[in-house]
């Protein structure tokens, strides 16, 4: 079991019991409209390739007539694709390629306006390109643009030397680089965890053992150079299912919210070890070691909770992160702690959830106390962070008979909070009775224990959670949330990440070879990662300078970096004194908390909801504002309707969430 050190100081108090009634939720409004990314679908038709884009030129007596120009484009577009062009509609990779092309002539086209170029490409040149370089448009094109030249030139001095075809110089196809990992090159998975290569003789190369069975073939090396290109290439086409994301089983990350002791480590404990993630054996140990310290009862919740201290205490500190399959989901949960002292550590798992578990109990009195305070806390930074789907669960009912009626009223009252903090009803996946401890309803719903429960049991909630579009088709943007050696544990809030590309961090301006991408949902490692995706890049980069907080992009679509940004901000009722010119917070946004100034305040929303026109003095509790921050450094955002992941935050002072907003813009 993995857990690797979380990167902010313990600070926080907890929230005072004042009404948040009149919170106004500003998120709500026109939510669907700013932030509603369509999933991207690659929609392909079989046997057609992309149209290569039309050249025009002013040269007289070339141009074709319009219905000439227009037909040729169609018979472009419904060109069909054979051998002699190296790809054909069964191709495994025939989707991607095809999507591909369309962006290699546009970048192609480029080029030939840069440089000048006279020699046009050949497809099968061109596919074979986008294998050799990974799917890589850019690389492809780069290279492309190299051995095209080299082409024109030789021709150019063909014919002016009219040199014989026998001593013509030629370039050849450069031989595709193989993908796979050899047997005797293999490194270890971070963690300890190892390869697995099969049964592999001397002559054999493998992939990493796929779960999901999509890549399982051996390529057996030959003594012809013919025969083992052709198997180099017939590995490329398996290995491209594992840079596409996979429709019917999705990356989920989920972060586990409520207050301090209602069972949050024990429930998610006795879950693993439900599925197989621990042993029995393991289990046993901790309970033997436990009971030395009067807490037998820790047994499920020390699989999660490994540091004396934590143990000790008999609470968690550091955010831990475990995985785990259902049908239709890969599940990446976060254990944050509950505990008043560590709220920043929970508010960074936040950060990188996708949805959440909200685990209440049932215990006469506790509920009533976490409903007042951690579990209203926790939810108000949900809703901040905009961690849009939430699953409830109400743990401890072994301790109340498993009543109906107690259960009955936690949902209703739990229901009444929601519709305070402006959670909507369909944002809510579900509400489950629970025992953490007897594992009642966690993996399969009892029906003698709860007879009147007829919902879903609560991995089957997990695997029937809907999740929220993705950033598929936008630049790379990667969240650094943790270093260890030269392992890099990153969130892709959008775009893709590919194997052996190059991604520069910002504002630490530190450029990072990836050398390998471990996926911890798949314990393997893949060629690319997704937006949603939470993995572990292995590098051989110098990694100085770079601390997480840092935002990685490609070379070409770097992320803005400032130290002033406007944001649209909504305070709450927690605000202990207005907001003035000066005014200092500690600012939480996706894997960075930095200490922040206001320096101007721009505007604010009256009671009519309107925004005042004249000069603001003062920003008070519960009211939306647009104000200006100054960071200490200089900080990579972006505005929240780009990419919200980056762009929404939540600010605290004295240890206490008080403010909630959006980055509008970077002011540069």
């Amino acid at each position: 079991m993995n857990r690797h050190k979380k990167f902010y100081s313990t600070l926080g108090d907890k929230l005072h019991d004042d009404d948040y009634d009149d919170y106004d939720d500003y998120y709500d409004e026109g939510e669907e409209d700013d932030y509603g990314e369509e999933e991207l679908q690659y929609v392909v038709r079989a046997g057609a390739i992309p149209a290569k884009p039309v050249k025009t030129s002013s040269t007289a007596g070339l141009a074709a007539p319009q219905e000439e120009l227009s037909n040729k484009e169609e018979e472009e577009e419904e060109l069909p694709l054979g051998e002699e062009h190296g790809l054909c509609a069964k191709d495994v990779d025939y989707p991607l390629i095809t999507m591909l092309l369309a962006e290699f002539w546009k970048k192609w086209e480029r080029c030939v306006t840069a440089q000048e170029l006279k020699v046009e490409p050949k497809l099968c040149d061109i596919v074979e390109a986008i294998r050799d370089h990974n799917y890589d448009v850019d690389e492809a094109v780069t290279f492309t643009q190299r051995r095209m030249t080299v082409k024109g030139l030789d021709t150019e001095t063909q014919k002016s030397t009219n040199t014989p075809s026998s001593l013509q110089c030629t370039v050849n196809p450069c031989a595709p680089a193989p993908t796979a990992t050899l047997a005797t090159a293999v490194e270890p998975k971070p963690g300890g965890r190892s390869l697995k290569l099969g049964k592999g003789g001397k002559n054999t190369e493998t992939l990493p053992v796929n779960k999901s069975n999509r890549v399982k073939e051996t390529i057996t090396k030959s003594a012809s150079g013919a025969n083992n290109t052709r198997n180099i290439s017939a590995l490329k086409k398996n290995a491209v299912q594992e840079i596409m994301p996979d429709p019917d089983k999705r990356d989920c990350t989920f972060v586990i919210a409520g207050h301090v002791d209602a069972g949050k480590s024990t429930t998610l404990g006795h879950l693993l070890l439900l599925l197989g993630k621990v042993s029995q054996s393991e289990i046993e140990k901790n309970e033997k070691n436990a009971r030395k310290l009067n807490s037998g009862s820790f047994k499920y919740a020390w699989v999660l909770d490994q540091s004396e201290e934590e143990r000790r205490r008999g609470v968690t500190i550091d955010a831990g992160s475990y995985c785990f399959e259902t049908e239709h989901r890969r599940i990446n949960i976060l254990d944050a702690p509950g505990h008043k002292d560590y709220v920043l550590n929970m508010i960074s798992s936040a950060t990188q959830a996708d949805a959440a578990l909200l685990v209440v109990t049932a215990a006469t009195s506790e509920f009533e106390v976490g409903l007042a305070h951690g579990t209203k806390e926790h939810l108000f930074i949900l809703k901040t962070l905009s961690v849009g789907r939430l699953i409830v669960a109400v743990n401890k009912m072994d301790t109340v008979d498993y009543s109906k009626e107690r259960y009955e009223y936690i949902v209703r009252e739990l229901k009444f909070l929601l519709k305070q903090i402006r959670y909507k009803e369909e944002a809510v996946v579900g509400f489950c009775p629970v025992s953490g401890m007897q594992g009642t309803n966690i993996l399969h719903v009892d029906c003698e224990a709860t007879p009147w429960y007829e919902g879903p049991s609560l991995v089957q909630l997990f695997d029937q959670c809907p999740l929220e579009s993705r950033l598929l088709d936008a630049p790379l943007r990667l969240s650094l949330q943790d270093m260890q050696g030269s392992r890099l544990f990153c969130k892709v809030e959008s775009g893709r990440l590919s194997k052996s590309s190059k991604v520069v961090f910002l504002p630490s301006d530190v450029q990072v070879h990836v050398k390998m991408i471990l996926k911890p949902t798949l314990d393997e490692f893949v060629n690319a990662a997704f937006a949603g995706d939470l993995v572990v890049i292995d590098t051989d980069s110098s990694l100085v300078g770079l601390s997480p907080g840092c935002v990685g992009c490609n070379l070409i679509d770097p992320i803005q970096c400032s130290t002033d940004f406007e944001a649209r901000v909504q305070t709450f009722a927690t605000l202990q004194s207005s907001i003035l010119p000066g005014t200092t917070f500690t600012m939480v946004v996706h894997a960075l908390t930095v200490p922040v100034k206001v320096v101007a305040l721009v505007s604010k929303m009256n009671r009519q909801g309107m925004w005042s026109t004249g000069m603001v003095k003062c920003i008070p509790k519960v009211t939306q504002a647009i104000i200006v921050f100054r960071s200490a450094y200089k900080i990579a955002l972006e505005p929240a309707e780009v990419c919200r992941a980056l762009g929404r935050f939540v600010l605290q002072q004295d240890g206490n969430t008080v403010a909630g907003g959006l980055v509008e813009k970077m002011m540069l």
